[in-house]
């Protein structure tokens, strides 16, 4: 690069990437042929399914209804953490179960099916689930 090409002082040399302004919270990633992959997803229209089929049960009611979905929104909440508390989460399922199987089990299949680590931890309470009530079967 010639001296009437540098902006500001900056040079950079072939296949370079100058940045300017703050990087903060950014990833950069150094290297030749990297992929990078966004690990996060939207469970929020997860669970707007589920909610819509929490309103359409005749069954219970509207108070009912009402604790269930604040259930369900600590749920999402914790969910949404890089790291999820299983131990939160799985006491979140078993309150929800005994308040409504039916919508817990509702919540447990939309819920597996997401790509990612949400699935990954919700197949995890699933089982220990199961677990504990075969074992309180017995």
């Amino acid at each position: 690069m010639t001296a009437k090409n540098k902006k500001n002082g900056l040079s950079a040399g072939d296949h370079s990437i100058v940045i300017g302004g703050s990087v903060q919270g950014s990833n950069i990633v150094v290297g030749n042929n990297n992929k990078v992959s966004n690990q996060s997803i939207n469970i929020a229209p997860l669970f707007e399914e589920i909610y819509k089929k929490l309103d359409a049960e005749k069954e219970i009611k509207a108070e009912e209804k009402s604790d269930l979905k604040a259930e369900l929104q600590e749920i999402q909440t914790a969910l949404e953490e890089p790291t999820p508390d299983e131990t939160f989460l799985a006491r979140r399922f078993r309150s929800l179960k005994r308040m409504a199987p039916e919508i817990a089990e509702i919540a447990f299949e939309t819920l597996k099916n997401p790509v990612g680590g949400v699935a990954e931890v919700v197949k995890r309470i699933i089982k220990k689930a199961a677990e504990e009530t075969a074992a309180g079967t017995k």
